[in-house]
């Protein structure tokens, strides 16, 4: 009988260890902390302090004013792309005066902090100059970065409940038909739940 060279049977270990490897990398690309993308519904607002445009000191608690269907849309957006946030801005604005839901919209600007020069912060200004006064834009400062980290492009919309967490699907770009489409799924979504839970109490207690 002729030995079997050990070549031979290195090639077969070697293609089983492969395989392995390769399946080890897969798994552990799926087992990574997905993005906010991902995982929207499992994350909040930081409690926060910091100022819009106007000077006015803000905090998470500007979420509290949602609409009665519990919505806020909050717009992070950036001054080395005017152009783009203004269009947004204004479409967004344009449809919340037209709408009968009026969700309120709060604007972020991601790469202001109170600490720039008056030259930044009059080109943040420029960009919402004739927008609604009930629209506030707020700087960014440390109490906000855990949350802004997550976000890799601007802009960026999220939909907010009353307490700051986050709900639906935030929307990436200069998509406001995307956005409006989002929002209304989640009025009637919202909607829909009190009504069920109106009709449970009415079986219940009457």
């Amino acid at each position: 009988m002729k030995k079997i060279s050990r070549r031979i049977l290195l090639i077969p270990l070697l293609t089983i260890f492969l395989l392995l490897a390769v399946d080890g990398f897969i798994i552990s690309r799926i087992n990574v902390t997905p993005s906010i993308y991902q995982e929207q519904n499992t994350i909040s607002f930081p409690a926060f302090h910091t100022k819009d445009l106007q000077g006015n000191i803000v905090t998470q608690d500007i979420f509290a004013r949602s609409s009665e269907s519990n919505i806020s849309i909050v717009c992070l957006w950036v001054t080395q792309d005017t152009a783009t946030s203004r269009d947004l801005l204004c479409a967004l604005a344009n449809w919340q005066n037209n709408s009968t839901n009026k969700i309120p919209i709060i604007g972020i600007i991601g790469d202001l902090r109170e600490t720039d020069n008056k030259e930044k912060l009059s080109l943040a200004q420029s960009v919402v100059w004739n927008l609604p006064t009930d629209i506030p834009q707020l700087m960014v400062n440390d109490d906000l970065d855990s949350f802004l980290v997550r976000i890799k492009n601007a802009p960026t919309v999220c939909f907010v409940d009353g307490g700051g967490n986050l709900m639906g699907q935030p929307v990436v770009g200069n998509e406001p038909g995307l956005i409006i489409k989002e929002a209304e799924r989640l009025i009637k979504t919202g909607s829909a739940q009190v009504q069920l839970e109106q009709t449970i109490q009415d079986n219940l207690f009457h």
